[in-house]
């Protein structure tokens, strides 16, 4: 009866996940094996640049690569297509890659066309900006694309609005130049902490949970502290001060 109660609990919090972030690909053999390799090596990468010296301009459009792809690969265009990936998802998987490859393989001089960029800029750009917006569309629901693409119409159209709205307007260059070919837009402070901070954590927040060090840290906090009066809240405070620590001692500065 306690194992039905927990299963319950579990797959009522998988709703609840589900729900918030989106419904994921429930897939096995070769692609869930393609998407784990890919996971790893994404890991290994960012664990090299938290001890190497990775330029910023390498850095990010690599990480955003890896999310784009994996998110590709992870997320169905629609809930229902969740038991296996579809031939458009390889293909904006490989879109997104190859866009990536694009902005790295340019180096300065594509950064220094962001005022003036050519017609191939253009395009990665444009493609680029699609995949980034379809991504968050399948990680997150409408609302951030629909943000997005709200501001970027208005930064378009700005000579045609009514004061206090007008401004001088900005055309499909001037925006990609800076969304894309700087490390601004895309490439911007957001994506600085996801790659330097955020994707840290990530991983060792991984490891504590597959290794078995989180379960141990909850189940040593309840039982130094859960007997005592507000037991609850202490063991949760001793909990994340545990990892809190076994993180600082796992992180060495460059």
């Amino acid at each position: 009866m306690e194992q039905d109660k927990v299963a319950a609990g579990v797959a009522q919090a998988a709703k609840l996940v589900e729900a918030e972030e989106g419904a994921t690909h429930r897939l096995a053999g070769r692609a869930a094996m393609l998407i784990t390799v890919l996971a790893v090596v994404m890991s290994l990468f960012h664990l090299y640049a938290a001890y190497g010296i990775v330029p910023a301009n390498i850095l990010r459009p690599v990480h955003v690569g890896f999310v784009l792809v994996l998110c590709f690969l992870s997320f169905p265009t629609l809930a229902r297509l969740r038991d296996r990936i579809g031939w458009w998802d390889w293909i904006l998987a490989a879109f997104a890659a190859l866009s990536i490859g694009y902005l790295i393989a340019g180096g300065d001089a594509l950064a220094d066309r962001a005022t003036s960029p050519n017609h191939a800029d253009l395009a990665v750009g444009v493609v680029l900006i699609l995949l980034v917006l379809e991504a968050a569309r399948r990680a997150s629901g409408w609302i951030m694309p629909a943000v997005v693409l709200g501001f970027i119409v208005y930064a378009m159209v700005g000579p045609y609005l009514p004061p206090p709205w007008t401004h001088r307007g900005y055309d499909m260059a001037r925006l990609v130049g800076h969304m894309v070919m700087t490390l601004e837009g895309i490439f911007g402070p957001a994506v600085d902490v996801s790659s330097t901070l955020i994707i840290l954590f990530t991983i060792f927040g991984a490891f504590l949970a597959h290794s078995g060090a989180g379960k141990f840290f909850i189940d040593f906090s309840v039982a130094t502290m859960g007997k005592r009066r507000n037991g609850a809240g202490r063991s949760v405070v001793l909990a994340s001060f545990l990892r809190a620590v076994y993180r600082a001692a796992a992180w060495r500065p460059r």
